[in-house]
C-alpha cells in the first residue's frame, strides 16, 4: 500500500527568549548578527502552519522534514520546535540538519535527539541513532545524519564511514524484503549542487552505498531551492533524487519560494 506524505525542510522556527548573551560567545556569534540583519527578514515561521494546512487537504498521511528545524540549536528552538510538531496532527517524522548541530555543545549534549526523539522512533543497529528505519507497509523510511559543527560560514555535513555501513547494511534487507526504500538525507548528494562550503564532505562514499545497494528515492534540502536530479543505482539503473525548497522562505524567485512536496508513494510510483 502506498504511503501518502508532506516533505518539506529547513523550516528553521525561531525562538530565542530566555537566553543569556553569553550563550553567543561562540559561533553563534556570526549565526546571531545573520539573524538579525539577514534571516529574521526573510523567513516566516508562520509559513509553516500553512505547510501543515495543505499536507491535511492532502489527505497526507505523515509530515517528513529533512533537517534545519531550528536556527542555533539552542533549548529554547528545540522546545519551539517540539510543540509546533506535537500540533500537527499527524505523525512525523524528523532528521537533523546543520544548524540542528550548530555547536560542539549541542552534538556532545545529544540535543537534537532529545528533544526530537518521538519523532525519530524507528528500527537501529544497537548503540546508534542513525539511520533509523520506519516502516509503512510496502514502504520504508531511512533517516540518515550529516548534522556536525562546522567552522563560522561554513554549512558541510558528513555520513561517516560507520553510519554508511549500516545503512548499507538496511538499504539491502529492506530491498530483500521488496519495500520501497525512501531515504531521508539533509545535505544534497549531487555533485555540483551545493554551494562552496556547503558540500557532504564524503558524497562519494554514499554514492558507492546507492550504487551497490540502490534505493527508490533520496529526499533532501539545505540548499534552499528546489533541486532534481539522479545517482546511479545497480546495474547503472538510476535513483531519482529529490531537493526541497526551505519552507518558510519568502521569496519570490523561481525554485527558491516557501516550498513543500506532497508523495503518495509505493514501488510502482
Amino acid at each position: 500500500m502506498p504511503l501518502r506524505f508532506v516533505h518539506c525542510s529547513d523550516i528553521h522556527l525561531l525562538e530565542l527568549a530566555g537566553n543569556s548573551p553569553q550563550r553567543f560567545f561562540n559561533k553563534r556569534l556570526t549565526g546571531g548578527v545573520n539573524l538579525l540583519f539577514n534571516r529574521s527578514r526573510k523567513y516566516d515561521g508562520g509559513m509553516f502552519q500553512k505547510i501543515v494546512a495543505a499536507a491535511h487537504a492532502h489527505g497526507a498521511e505523515r509530515l517528513v522534514i529533512t533537517g534545519d528545524l531550528t536556527n542555533l540549536a539552542l533549548e529554547s528552538e528545540f522546545e519551539h520546535v517540539k510543540r509546533h510538531l506535537e500540533a500537527v496532527g499527524m505523525p512525523v517524522t524528523v532528521i537533523p540538519g546543520n544548524h540542528d548541530a550548530y555547536t560542539r555543545g549541542s552534538v556532545r549534549s545529544h540535543r537534537f535527539e532529545h528533544y526530537m526523539s518521538t519523532f525519530m522512533e524507528g528500527e537501529r543497529e544497537p548503540g546508534s541513532d542513525y539511520p533509523f528505519v520506519q516502516r509503512f507497509g510496502d514502504v520504508a523510511l531511512v533517516g540518515l545524519s550529516t548534522a556536525i559543527p562546522s567552522l563560522p560560514l561554513y554549512a558541510v555535513g558528513r555520513v561517516g564511514d560507520d553510519q554508511l555501513a549500516r545503512l548499507g547494511r538496511f538499504l539491502a534487507t529492506l530491498r530483500a524484503e521488496g519495500l520501497a526504500r525512501v531515504i531521508l538525507i539533509h545535505h544534497p548528494v549531487v555533485r555540483g549542487v551545493a554551494k562552496p562550503r556547503h558540500d557532504l564532505l564524503d558524497l562519494d562514499a554514499f554514492g558507492r552505498v546507492i550504487a551497490e545497494h540502490g534505493a527508490e528515492l533520496v529526499l533532501h534540502g539545505h540548499e534552499h531551492r528546489r533541486l532534481e536530479g539522479a545517482l546511479p543505482g545497480p546495474g547503472g539503473v538510476p535513483v531519482p533524487v529529490h531537493g526541497v525548497g526551505s519552507g518558510t522562505y519568502l521569496s519570490q524567485k523561481p525554485g527558491r519560494h516557501g516550498a513543500y512536496s506532497f508523495t503518495p508513494f509505493d514501488r510502482a510510483a
